[in-house]
């Protein structure tokens, strides 16, 4: 691969690039998505679901505080892609194309494709050789207006609507789901947090309904919650329930581990898969996965990306989701306290 960038001594190829330009453009969006999420649920709760539609209610302002929050989360995330490689001049380009995304319906992919397409035009560009007199007007006037014009002119004539119309037929899939369709997309996803607690693969399935949670769907971002809280919280059932077969460290991990359980920490789980990896995914994945799955066919969802049990009033179904995180922590509990070796004295 080829080498683009020096850094502490280490060389950096160009997919650790993008892959950590990505990384930084999301968690540079997550906050925006939370603020947004949060309070279009507090709205909703003062003002019911369908706040939206009751204009000029105390509820409905609330919820266009929420809306407008929300809707810079595709802007920021193109912004921040678009700063990680091309620096500051791609501040200002990286909002305009992200905005346009927007208003073409083109949302997150086209945020991702736009910022990556700002960054890197900007770096070539700023690699010109130009006049001395043209050095102080290049990131004031030249860079941001020539890379705005082109980036945005490759959307609104080339990519922006195909881009669009893809993900309106994604969402349009997602909509047709019904029953078993359902609940096999949500266990795969929900797989992933039963696999390596916070790790690569859950971030991969995190990004994924991020992603939908910034275009306004909302069910795979409540798949993820239960998904991730049910290890845990399973450990600590598993320990509960079987307390002569774990040592006196495990007891101690188990009772950590139903906070961080509550407060949505996958990693809750990790001190047990570390001493006992097969056995815990096999109590995890099967938990996870039947969460996530319920989760997705009983059509909870969640407007807020983080928070574990501190959100769950905020969502459209929040007794339904306790039932899906119950079901799933008890059979992880349930499998892994009857397959747990016991604790070998001498």
């Amino acid at each position: 691969m080829a080498v683009i960038e020096r850094k502490a001594g280490k060389k950096i190829s160009k997919t650790e690039k993008i892959k950590s330009s990505f990384l930084t453009g999301t968690s540079y969006m997550i906050p925006v998505i939370v603020a947004g999420g949060v309070i279009q649920a507090i709205a909703k709760a003062i003002g019911g679901y369908d706040v939206a539609n009751n204009p000029g209610t105390f509820a409905y302002l609330i919820n266009q505080i929420g809306a407008c929050a929300f809707f810079f989360a595709v802007p920021v995330l193109c912004a921040s892609i678009a700063y990680t490689i091309g620096d500051r001049p791609a501040i200002g380009p990286g909002l305009a194309i992200g905005y346009l995304a927007n208003q073409i319906n083109a949302g997150f992919v086209g945020g991702l494709i736009g910022g990556f397409a700002v960054g890197y035009l900007i770096s070539w560009i700023k690699k010109w050789k130009v006049p001395s007199w043209m050095t102080g007007i290049m990131p004031i006037l030249v860079i941001p207006v020539l890379s705005t014009l082109t980036v945005g002119a490759i959307f609104q004539f080339i990519i922006g609507h195909p881009i669009a119309a893809a993900m309106t037929a994604f969402q349009n899939w997602l909509a047709s789901l019904q029953g078993t369709s359902k609940f096999l997309l949500g266990s795969v996803m929900g797989t992933c947090w039963g696999i390596d607690f916070g790790g690569p693969v859950t971030k991969t399935a995190a990004s994924f309904a991020n992603a939908l949670n910034a275009d306004g769907i909302f069910g795979p971002t409540a798949v993820k919650m239960a998904a991730g809280m049910a290890p845990p919280l399973g450990m600590a059932i598993a320990v509960l329930l079987a307390k002569k077969k774990f040592t006196q460290g495990d007891i101690e991990n188990g009772k950590v581990a139903v906070p961080l359980s509550l407060c949505y920490i996958t990693e809750g789980a990790i001190p047990f898969y570390l001493n006992d990896p097969i056995r815990v995914w096999c109590a995890t994945i099967p938990g996870s996965a039947i969460a996530g799955g319920l989760s997705m066919a009983l059509n909870v969802e969640s407007p807020a990306l983080h928070g574990g049990i501190f959100v769950v009033p905020m969502m459209n179904k929040p007794l339904t989701f306790l039932f899906c995180l119950g079901v799933g922590s008890i059979i992880t509990g349930v499998i892994y306290a009857i397959i747990k070796k016991p604790v070998e004295t001498y």
